[in-house]
């Protein structure tokens, strides 16, 4: 008995010791976090919350040393059985990617698309709504491992290519070792991710990757919640794909974009520029105040009107209106939306208010905007590399976020937020502050939830989060995307930068920004702020770019044109046939892409390709045969042509200005 107790042992430890290996060769970061919990354990610095017990039934449960409880208190194998048979490969525990219309359940028809809408149009009539099973799953996210039992049985019927697992516990992940075999999941050509002990934003950006990795593939994402305890974090990647989605990419708006840049740069308009910027160093060391449009910009009014005199303003197009009855006056302004209706932010009753201020746009302003700005200091900031003189290019998701990116651009290092809420007032639901260019109630009370759509994205979610000032308030997930896209921001320049940001907000918070209530600021410290804007803003700008000659880069994209019309006469037998084919002329583009002058030529080129193909995966993956046969395969191929020479003539279009 004895020396079966050490064989089984031993067993486990070899396990335990070719997990390590396995970490060491192919997930160092991982393995180092297990390690340094081992060795803090050995050396009792880390008391130890968990314990890996075998029971004498003959299965492994966690005993919870803290509580004297156990995780399971059943048979962890039995268990894993039951998940195993219950999990399939159908829509069931997923999350699709793909926009649906409610009514009809088949994909929408989006205008922002292009082209793809006619083969999106095309597939809505072939496909069979009402009875999806994927022939494969190609992506899983585990969320918690347990013993690892159920993990090791899923993953054996499902046999997934790319698995993601999620286990917020170090020490949870580190028992698993010895109970589960995690170099299985990379055998052959497949891909694990592992999100181990990590914070939220750590988590998103492993997340990221695993979505990034094969991202053709993104149409169903497939997952298992092992314990209630662990559903916040399903939240956290249902709010993800929320808004990181193909459906989210809109090419016309980028061709639009890179359309107007262009006529700004051949109208001689003022461009920041980064080596100019890397010069003069204009906000270094100075008092920095960031006002977004949030709701506790109505607290905190007053003290912002006694104080402007100690800080550099800056401030967000929507909350203009706001400062000026307040008669507080910005150093700058920025503004990101592409859209009209942004002129209306800028009629101040004064209409000089802003003479001593600057403007800085996203170089997509709508002709509207401009004309109601023309008499004071316009500036613009590229959204996309087109012109590498200028040194830089900035496009991100939301104004405050982008008021942040551009006082680190100014090489500003130290920054306090007011308005940065990512939350609505909690009493009233008002999502901006009062006075402000935006009226907006968001519904503030949770809502019952009905079992078929726990797993919906929704927008409206009410959800509560950690607070910046106070322990916990109420979002939802269109808000907290806020929240999202400045630690997305954050942590790109953690490394980069020097800087320390204190977020005065009442509402979520944001990591990455120091917490800090406007009552600990010591004010009378701060000297007077003596700063002629004009003259610092024109010292770090230029208007006269000159490396935006696109002629061979059009010259290039009939070459392709000519070929993609050649692919469409070859004849399709079989859907490995077709798949192939298309590869080979993909690779092909992309050789092409690589000669061009510019990247973002490239990017597009690839992010739609990604979408046509997303569509065309999830179609050629269901268990659907008349969808593969000979006729219809050549005509989704005559879609996919069609949807990219409009994309190549749109991108010559676009260039030709």
């Amino acid at each position: 008995m004895q020396e079966e107790i050490e064989e089984f042992n031993q067993t486990l430890l070899n396990l335990y010791f070719n997990n390590l290996n396995f970490l060491k060769e192919n997930h160092p970061q991982i393995f180092e976090k297990v390690n340094k919990l081992s060795n803090n354990i050995e050396k009792g610095i880390h008391k130890e919350k968990y314990s890996l017990e075998y029971k004498t039934e003959g299965y492994f449960d966690i005993l919870n040393i803290e509580s004297n409880e156990f995780i399971y208190g059943f048979n962890s194998y039995d268990e894993a059985d039951k998940r195993a048979n219950i999990t399939n490969f159908t829509r069931h525990h997923s999350l699709d990617l793909l926009r649906v219309e409610p009514t009809t359940n088949k994909f929408a028809l989006m205008g922002s698309h292009g082209a793809t809408v006619h083969l999106v149009d095309y597939l809505n009539k072939k496909i069979d709504f009402e009875n999806i099973t994927f022939s494969k799953i190609y992506k899983y996210i585990f969320i918690g491992v347990g013993v690892g039992v159920h993990v090791h049985e899923i993953y054996k019927k499902i046999d997934s290519m790319n698995t993601l697992i999620i286990e917020p516990s170090t020490e949870l992940f580190r028992l698993s070792l010895f109970t589960t075999d995690y170099s299985i999941f990379e055998q052959g050509n497949k891909k694990l991710f592992l999100s181990v002990g990590e914070t939220e934003v750590q988590r998103e950006h492993t997340l990221s990757t695993f979505t990034a990795y094969h991202s053709y593939m993104n149409y169903n994402i497939k997952h298992h919640l092992f314990w209630i305890d662990y559903e916040y974090i399903l939240d956290e990647i249902i709010g993800f794909y929320s808004h990181n989605h193909a459906g989210a990419f809109s090419f016309n708006s980028i061709l639009q974009v890179f359309s107007r840049t262009l006529e700004f740069m051949h109208e001689k308009e003022n461009f920041l520029q980064k080596s100019l910027i890397e010069e003069h160093t204009p906000l270094k060391d100075k008092k920095v105040l960031l006002i977004s449009g949030g709701p506790s910009v109505d607290n905190h009014i007053d003290w912002i009107y006694e104080n402007q005199d100690k800080f550099i303003i800056i401030c967000v197009d929507v909350i203009l209106k706001k400062l000026e009855k307040h008669k507080v006056i910005p150093d700058i302004v920025v503004s990101i939306d592409p859209s009209h209706l942004v002129a209306e932010f800028f009629k101040t009753e004064d209409e000089n208010f802003l003479e001593n201020s600057a403007i800085i746009f996203l170089s997509q302003q709508d002709e509207t905007v401009l004309n109601t700005v023309k008499h004071l200091n316009v500036y613009f900031s590229q959204v996309y590399y087109i012109s590498k003189k200028i040194g830089y290019a900035m496009s991100l998701a939301n104004v405050g976020t982008f008021s942040l990116a551009m006082g680190l651009l100014l090489d500003a290092n130290e920054l306090y937020l007011i308005g940065s809420d990512a939350a609505f007032e909690q009493k009233t639901g008002n999502r901006y502050a009062k006075d402000s260019g935006h009226t907006h109630v968001d519904e503030h009370r949770e809502s019952e939830k009905n079992e078929n759509e726990k797993n919906t994205i929704s927008f409206t979610d009410v959800i509560e989060v950690k607070g910046n000032l106070t322990d916990t308030v109420k979002t939802n997930r269109d808000l907290f995307t806020f929240k999202k896209d400045y630690e997305a921001f954050l942590h790109t320049v953690a490394n980069e930068k020097e800087f320390k940001a204190y977020n005065l907000s009442d509402g979520a918070y944001i990591e990455g920004l120091i917490p800090l209530n406007i009552e600990d600021i010591n004010i009378e410290e701060f000297q007077r702020k003596e700063f002629n804007i004009k003259e610092v803003i024109d010292s770090i700008s230029i208007n006269d770019i000159d490396d935006i000659d696109f002629e061979d880069d059009i010259k290039i994209i009939n070459r392709i044109i000519k070929k993609v019309a050649k692919y469409k006469k070859v004849k399709i037998s079989s859907k490995n046939n077709f798949l192939e084919s298309k590869l080979d002329i993909m690779i092909w583009i992309l050789e092409q892409n690589k000669i061009m002058s510019s990247g973002i030529f490239g990017n597009i080129f690839l992010k739609y390709i990604e979408l046509i193909d997303i569509y065309i995966n999830f179609t050629l993956n269901l268990e659907q045969r008349e969808l593969n046969t000979p006729k219809n395969l050549s005509q989704i191929r005559d879609y996919w042509c069609d949807s990219l020479v409009d994309l190549l003539k749109n991108i010559k279009k676009a260039v030709s200005k």
